[in-house]
């Protein structure tokens, strides 16, 4: 159970927490907001948080983010520990849509 949120200094994050703080009454001191100790969490999708081009539809745009995120996901160093035999590139793009 974590201690203390941190979250990068946007306004609505600081309202939002705030609403959250109040509704399960937790201590004051629970939320901190800091520019550089962001959470890893919203580090590791900075890269999805990039301005896209404007989709006709909502369904466009949500297989457009998951399949972004499915090929960051076979990059990220720690996904597997990528032998040469057992890998498989579209093995792992099914297993990730699948689910």
């Amino acid at each position: 159970k974590p201690k203390k949120v941190v979250t990068d200094q946007a306004p609505s994050t600081k309202v939002a927490m705030a609403k959250v703080i109040k509704v399960f009454k937790l201590k004051p001191d629970c939320h901190c907001t800091s520019k550089y100790l962001n959470n890893l969490i919203e580090q590791d999708h900075r890269h999805i948080k990039v301005r896209k081009t404007r989709y006709q539809s909502i369904n466009t745009a949500k297989n457009t983010l998951k399949g972004i995120e499915c090929i960051y996901a076979l990059y990220k160093k720690n996904r597997r520990s990528l032998q040469i035999y057992g890998f498989s590139p579209c093995h792992e793009i099914s297993i990730m849509l699948a689910s």
